[in-house]
């Protein structure tokens, strides 16, 4: 039986991390121009943009075109297609332009253009323009770029071999992400612990090495060329989900540092277990100032001297500590489990915010159950009479993690409860 208790807590701003300057995705070029960014595609991956062109003299018309880019947070927008508007028309003064989609139709858009035939610089209100004789209107239909597969995306090298990495330095996480990354860490090492595992204390010298959430193997697996003397390879017979990144790092003494004691412990405790401090830095260690995926850890031994990392390859010297690290991305899975399992997936827009909420946690089978509270932009039903605007939604997800896998399955999915008051 499942318990726990929703937070309600109302998300009532935009979060800090959608928030992207329009600067910082865009080249200057194509601001100066005069690329007039309409907003996001229904399905959030692209960003549409027209242009208007014309000639130097009283005699030319206007030329409009449509562009699709490509949208990857921190990172600049990639155009992928162009398109020209309304064409064979000859349009001799300047159009207001919107873009519209229907809920059940992904494969197109519609562009409505119109012009208000006004005194040059006399400001108009869309809102209260209702003369339709006195305007100019012109439709176009767009088809929406298929998706494709990314040039750039290929498979890591499959078990046996060494651990699976990007060859390219992901993406900076957001701030948010970061901090569920830090809590599921936490999480996984408290389970291991209860279940009677070493969890995030662990012996040095890598005699007894931590276990690995891929679950126990029943035979030792070979060791990895060029790793050190009893530290076998990590576990696992497939690759894990994409949604899910293991890391495991290995630290040892700064050069120099005097060797007192062992790391801080009292002189003669030898088999007494040595634990490490981990507070977060806002900086990298500089071997991991690529490692976007990895969290900014800072480790000490008890006397509070810093470790440092080893790079993946090299062969430590005497003792050394394991650091184990299992994270998840949360809002891939919210995007799934709305994509496949939500009744109302095709009235779903975007979401703006979400809560976690740990509802169970099973030592013996490492499953833990996810209460996802979900602050979110959708149609209405398409039963509802009247204008078919996007409306501000509440719901939650419930999702079971297998630590062992690294896999998530649905548990079920609420129903949308509209929030008033908000836009």
């Amino acid at each position: 039986q499942l318990s726990g208790q929703l937070s309600p807590r109302l998300f009532r701003k935009l979060p800090p991390r959608v928030c992207v300057t329009l600067k910082s995705i865009v080249d200057e070029e194509f601001l100066w121009a005069g690329h007039i960014f309409l907003g996001f595609s229904k399905c959030g991956r692209y960003v549409l943009s027209y242009t208007s062109s014309s000639g130097d003299d009283d005699f030319s018309f206007y030329l409009y075109h449509l562009y699709w880019w490509e949208f990857n947070v921190h990172s600049k927008l990639r155009l992928v297609r162009q398109v020209r508007l309304f064409q064979d028309e000859e349009i001799y003064s300047d159009l207001y332009l919107t873009v519209c989609e229907w809920p059940g139709d992904s494969d197109k858009v519609i562009v409505f253009g119109f012009n208000t035939r006004s005194a040059p610089g006399l400001q108009v209100n869309m809102m209260l323009m209702s003369d339709e004789n006195h305007r100019d209107i012109y439709v176009s239909a767009v088809a929406v770029p298929p998706p494709r597969h990314c040039p750039a995306c290929r498979r890591a090298t499959p078990p046996p071999g060494p651990p699976q990495t990007p060859d390219f330095p992901p993406a900076p996480p957001s701030p948010a992400v970061a901090k569920a990354k830090e809590f599921v860490a936490d999480l996984f090492r408290r389970a291991q612990g209860a279940g009677g595992g070493p969890g995030g204390a662990h012996r040095e010298g890598g005699d007894d090495p931590p276990p690995s959430p891929r679950g126990p193997s029943p035979e030792t697996p070979p060791a990895v060329p060029g790793s050190p003397p009893g530290e076998p390879h990590p576990p696992g017979s497939s690759p894990e989900p994409g949604y899910v990144n293991y890391t495991k790092l290995r630290y040892v003494l700064e050069p120099g540092e005097p060797p007192e004691g062992e790391w801080g412990a009292p002189r003669g405790g030898l088999d007494s277990p040595r634990y490490w401090g981990a507070p977060l830095s806002p900086c990298l260690p500089s071997e991991l100032e690529d490692d976007k995926i990895s969290l900014p850890f800072v480790v000490t031994d008890l006397s509070g001297r810093s470790l440092r990392p080893l790079q993946d390859r090299a062969t430590a010297q005497g003792q050394y500590l394991t650091v184990e690290q299992l994270t998840l991305d949360f809002e891939y899975v919210i995007n799934e489990v709305i994509r496949n399992d939500a009744a109302w997936s095709r009235q779903f827009c975007s979401f703006s915010d979400y809560d976690i909420v740990i509802l169970e946690v099973c030592p013996e089978t490492n499953q833990v159950v996810i209460n996802i509270g979900l602050l979110l932009l959708a149609f209405p039903s398409p039963d509802e009479e009247g204008q078919l605007r996007p409306r501000t939604y509440h719901t939650s997800l419930k999702v079971a993690w297998d630590l062992n896998s690294g896999t998530f399955t649905t548990v079920g999915v609420g129903d949308l409860t509209e929030v008033k008051g908000q836009t």
